[in-house]
């Protein structure tokens, strides 16, 4: 069986920690390919990293905690070559620790995050790909994402939804193996509008949209539902994703239920990728204290499905 291609991310951050801990408690079938610094896994931790294969990526300069060009670089070539591996075939999946988007910019690397570079790796257009979300059984997926929330709530239209419904329906079934997802839309306004009491975006365009698209065969779609109860419902197993219209609708109530085992699934990318959701913890660096829950979360699935 081919290896997981593993980025170690921002080696300031505590994702070359992470990693370490990761493969003790879990080594992947095929075992793995390493991207990143050798240096940057604390030495306590590198007896777990043996037998495994190096593509050392190393730059001078970074220091533990702090976000610098340098370490930027590092997590740049990192998961760009990881990319690669698996692009190549030379890999079956893709694991990616975090890394810092202040300090990618800081390198010159203008990318809103790991999502939007990969896609372009890929050939990709930026909403050719999604993030899911997924932990403890509640699965959210982003119809708009790193934006403010007047912008969000202006961009939803028809054919955001559309597109939005073709990655994450067809992501399901790719990536995850689910024949018929089962979706449903959060509604906008609370209540789901009132009926028109609270905002007309439920009337108008949401209710419309899900009449038209839940005709279709290969997926069943429900909603608008109120967010208030919907995550409930979709936590306790009746639904496999919920299509939420902004980034802190899907992320409230998964870090809530998740936050120390929350996985991001990048969907539409022609092979898997997933990443713990979380970011660099630059205040646990060194301090040992670093939970590599999401890390073996995100470790299992990619070793599971891709296998």
């Amino acid at each position: 069986m081919k290896p997981l291609s593993i980025s170690l991310g921002d080696p300031a951050g505590i994702g070359p920690e992470i990693t370490a801990r990761a493969l003790a408690k879990h080594p992947p079938q095929g075992g793995a390919l390493l991207f990143g610094d050798p240096a940057s896994v604390p030495p306590r931790l590198r007896k777990a990293l043996a037998g495994y294969r190096w593509s050392p990526v190393s730059s001078g300069g970074w220091k533990p905690g702090k976000p610098t060009a340098a370490s930027g670089e590092v997590a740049f070539q990192s998961v760009t070559r990881a990319a690669l591996a698996v692009q190549s075939g030379e890999a079956r999946a893709l694991v990616t620790a975090p890394l810092s988007k202040e300090a990618l910019h800081l390198a010159g690397h203008d990318w809103p995050g790991h999502t939007e570079l990969l896609a372009d790796l890929a050939g990709l257009k930026a909403d050719e790909v999604g993030m899911l979300l997924a932990g403890r059984g509640l699965r959210v997926f982003l119809v708009t994402r790193h934006c403010a929330l007047k912008k969000a709530i202006a961009r939803l239209s028809p054919e955001a939804l559309d597109q939005a419904l073709e990655v994450c329906v067809a992501g399901l079934k790719r990536s995850l193996r689910i024949p018929k997802p089962r979706l449903a839309l959060a509604a906008l306004n609370p209540h789901a509008g009132e009926a028109g009491a609270f905002g007309r975006e439920e009337i108008e365009l949401l209710a419309p949209w899900v009449r038209r698209r839940s005709r279709a065969r290969g997926y069943t779609l429900a909603g608008p539902l109120a967010a208030d109860t919907l995550f409930v419902q979709a936590a306790r197993g009746a639904y496999d994703a919920v299509l939420c219209l902004y980034h802190d609708q899907g992320l409230i109530p998964l870090k809530l239920l998740a936050f120390d085992c929350g996985v991001n699934i990048t969907l539409g990318l022609p092979y898997l990728r997933t990443s713990p959701d979380h970011g660099t913890a630059w205040d646990l660096v060194g301090t040992g204290k670093a939970d590599p829950a999401s890390m073996i979360e995100a470790l299992r699935i990619a070793d599971e499905r891709s296998a």
